[in-house]
């Protein structure tokens, strides 16, 4: 076999670029040539799934698969439903129903890739999110206490919108981002991940810098999804610590450790909230002179005037920054068509025909408002793309999936080194993310694909646990198939 023809079907190849290009696609200086490469990578990732499906049977090993095979029927059933209605905004469906299945079965079926060292692979993914953010954080911050801000096109570099956004496309992008190193971070501290992995450890000088230059950025950013992340995901492996070393517990001991769980908690929030206060209160003392980058928007109600510096406060004093005018609009457009949905490219034009002005916010994204477009909750975006049908299918996938994996990560004796605690942690914290941020299924960008990444690497354990061999088959349609598959 041909180097070329091996890395063509190296599908942990085009996991690793994938993810990667979609990182890059976050920072303004290379948006325009990542989508560009993102582009070829997509075919080469629905070549991938096809050929994978034809040798290896991948829906049919995929845990739980059966289930997310229906929901890209359904989607395909919706495309066609909504085909006469818009029919040049269907090719912008086709493209997410694709993407949505390389998340299912290029993405989270990696438990179904016989002999690879998944450990490898994520480490790979780590190392560079880690280096890079560091780096590209280091840079920005270094931007910031020289007090240099200014515009590129329709960039904004280091202040937007009297929030740092520092290298990257917009501070609720950096503030993601921020969150992941230090998710990264925390598993490359892992005995067990560097053991397997057969890679050498990153340096811890690395990982402070990283931890401490990502921190604060995550501050600047005052991305409040970002922060219920990072908040979410810190508390969740509290909840692990205290929960998973033993297996029975006395009613006094759940009572005793529920209320250490829950006062540590309390005390992680108010102390995050009283560094996030101090860190924007110093830098803002440095940045008095600099006055914020403004840009004119129905979002912000609220805009700093005069000569004052920046802040690194939201300019939209509203708490929930615009998001429940967002959702009234969603129910009305779910009541319009409940059972399919109406698909993920149509939202834009179905937005115009039902209110006036469109969507809100939609009007700020230009030419590319078709695709970028979005109710800022994912599971409000499954219901108005997929109807009641999709999200039933989807959550039956979720919640079997969750409740195997929380019986393992509990009941399993020796994670402690493991990376899975981290991984349970992380999507755990996304689901409620989730609730007020882009993500979680109908968006190609990074949050998206790396949710399902780490969704996928979470299944390979679940697989470990949980072998074919003891789950048992059923007949279907005169062929046999393994219970996981349901």
């Amino acid at each position: 076999m041909s180097k070329f023809r091996k890395a063509l079907l190296d599908t942990s190849l085009f996991r690793r670029s994938y993810i990667i290009c979609l990182f890059c696609s976050n920072i303004s200086f290379v948006l325009i040539p990542a989508y560009a490469v993102l582009a070829a990578l997509f075919i080469w990732g629905v070549f991938l799934m096809v050929y994978n499906e034809v040798k290896r049977q991948t829906i049919q090993r995929t845990r739980y698969g059966l289930w997310l095979a229906a929901f890209v029927v359904s989607s395909f059933i919706t495309i066609l439903v909504h085909l006469a209605s818009t029919p040049l905004y269907n090719v912008l469906n086709v493209v997410m129903v694709l993407h949505v299945a390389i998340c299912f079965f290029v993405f989270y079926s990696v438990h179904t890739e016989d002999g690879l060292n998944f450990r490898r692979e994520l480490y790979s993914i780590c190392r560079f999110i880690v280096y890079t953010t560091t780096v590209l954080g280091i840079a920005g911050l270094a931007f910031l206490m020289a007090e240099i801000s200014f515009e590129v096109l329709w960039f904004k570099f280091i202040v937007f919108e009297n929030r740092f956004d520092g290298m990257f496309v917009n501070p609720n992008q950096l503030g993601f981002v921020n969150a992941v190193a230090i998710f990264c971070c925390h598993m490359l501290l892992k005995k067990d991940f560097i053991a397997i992995s057969g890679r050498e450890r990153v340096s811890r000088i690395w990982i402070s810098s990283c931890i401490a230059v990502n921190a604060i950025s995550l501050i600047l950013s005052d991305s409040n999804g970002a922060l219920v992340l990072m908040l979410g995901y810190v508390i969740f492996f509290l909840i692990y610590k205290m929960f998973g070393s033993e297996r029975k517990f006395s009613f006094k001991q759940i009572i005793t450790k529920s209320a250490a769980c829950l006062l540590a908690g309390v005390f992680i929030v108010a102390a995050l909230f009283f560094m996030r206060n101090i860190t924007q209160a110093g830098f803002s003392q440095i940045m008095k002179d600099t006055k914020p980058v403004v840009v004119a928007s129905d979002d912000i109600d609220i805009i700093v005037e005069g000569e004052a510096g920046v802040t690194f406060e939201h300019m939209n004093k509203n708490i929930d920054s615009g998001r429940f005018k967002l959702w009234k609009q969603a129910a009305k457009m779910f009541a319009e068509n409940p059972v399919l949905g109406i698909g993920k490219g149509n939202v834009y034009e179905y937005g115009n025909r039902l209110f006036e002005g469109g969507i809100k916010f939609s009007d700020s994204y230009g030419i590319l408002a078709p695709i970028m477009t979005d109710f800022h909750n994912g599971y409000i975006m499954i219901l108005i793309c997929s109807g009641i049908i999709g999200f039933i299918l989807f959550c039956i996938f979720g919640l079997r999936l969750f409740w195997h994996v929380t019986g393992h990560v509990f009941r399993e004796d020796g994670l402690s080194e493991s990376i899975m605690p981290c991984m349970y942690s992380f999507l755990c914290a996304y689901l409620i993310y989730t609730f007020i941020e882009v993500g979680l299924l109908f968006n190609l960008n990074f949050m998206v694909l790396f949710f399902w990444l780490i969704l996928g690497y979470t299944s390979c354990f679940l697989v470990k646990y949980e072998p074919d061999s003891e789950l048992g088959t059923f007949e279907l349609f005169g062929r046999t198939f393994s219970r996981g598959l349901l």
